[in-house]
């Protein structure tokens, strides 16, 4: 089969297809013949070497996919070949390939005849469910600040928020990622690179500040963000687009003591061992989408060869909503 492989971490250049075996399903797995594979930001810190939990080289990245069941392993109850399936491979990655052979219980059945590619996004939104439901226990009527609103996981918590009834400022650096966002729900969407941040999120607030501010980027602007939270206000860094944030970020916390603030991570790795709560939140995503409560932002699908190409796309930051790789695409097709 062909598989998209790092033999050396860099940037998207590095990206391989080559010609690797098979797998074979083992005692308790199945194995996925590939429809969508997703493309984001843990492929693209296991690329450049900075992932938290980095494997060895060489590497198939990729830990979220869609597909139908080609073969059972031994063992394997509740699945039948040829069922369609969302893989979650957080645990063992390698999605980004033809065939993967997972883990029985982390293959979870689409429900209600959800297209594939929609299929392929629910990881997004499975992250964006932790961030407001688990991390933030977010209530209606909060007001919430996230960074990078036209990205894929971005345009999915503004989707999610919106269904938990929570005001939305989408903060995006360009005008057209603003008009996308505003295509996403946003209530407010914020220019970064044309206005002052603070002051439009104070003037939006009434002085206020957010109840939540989501951050996938960190860095050394990590720590002003504190500035921009309501009393007793969380900001959630889910990621590491820039770098760590600075050590002093307790300091800095304590420092703004009178307000209250709270710093919390998330990763969707906090529930590498309970596949029962991934499978419960995906079902209930499903519905969502089924009833058009959230809709995935599809921005582009390229071929399983081209796998540099979308890395570099993600790079650029000029997308709008998620990228996917797709072995049985020939061309790359773009949103219109």
């Amino acid at each position: 089969m062909k598989a998209a492989r790092l033999h050396k971490t860099g940037g998207p250049e590095v990206m391989q297809l080559d010609e690797v075996p098979t797998p074979e399903p083992g005692p308790g797995q199945v194995l996925v013949k590939a429809h969508s594979i997703g493309v984001g930001i843990a492929d693209q810190l296991v690329r450049t070497g900075l992932y938290p939990w980095q494997p060895p080289l060489p590497t198939i990245p990729g830990i979220e996919m869609s597909g139908t069941i080609a073969a059972l392993g031994a063992g394997v109850t509740g699945h039948r070949e040829g069922d369609p399936v969302v893989v979650s491979a957080v645990p063992d990655r390698s999605c980004y390939a033809e065939y993967l052979a997972a883990d029985a219980n982390w293959a979870f059945p689409c429900t209600n005849g959800i297209d594939l590619a929609d299929a392929g996004c629910l990881m997004n939104y499975r992250v964006a469910h932790g961030i407001l439901h688990a991390a933030a226990r977010v209530r209606p009527g909060e007001t919430i600040a996230i960074v990078g609103a036209a990205g894929g996981v971005g345009s999915a918590l503004l989707q999610m928020a919106n269904a938990a009834d929570l005001t939305t400022i989408a903060l995006v650096r360009s005008p057209e990622k603003a008009a996308f966002a505003a295509t996403q729900g946003a209530d407010h969407v914020i220019d970064t690179r044309a206005n002052d941040l603070s002051e439009q999120i104070m003037a939006i607030t009434g002085g206020r500040g957010v109840d939540l501010f989501v951050d996938p980027v960190g860095g050394a602007g990590f720590v002003g963000h504190l500035d921009l939270l309501a009393p007793l206000g969380m900001l959630v860094l889910y990621g590491l687009i820039d770098s760590w944030p600075p050590e002093a970020v307790f300091r800095a916390q304590c420092e703004r003591m009178g307000r209250c603030p709270a710093i919390r991570m998330f990763s969707i790795h906090a529930y590498d061992d309970q596949p029962e709560v991934t499978g419960r939140d995906l079902a209930h995503l499903m519905d969502m989408i089924k009833d058009g409560t959230i809709k995935p932002a599809i921005f582009a699908e390229f071929p399983l060869g081209m796998a540099a190409e979308a890395h570099a796309l993600l790079d650029g930051g000029t997308a709008m909503g998620k990228i996917l790789l797709q072995p049985g695409r020939t061309e790359p097709r773009f949103a219109s």
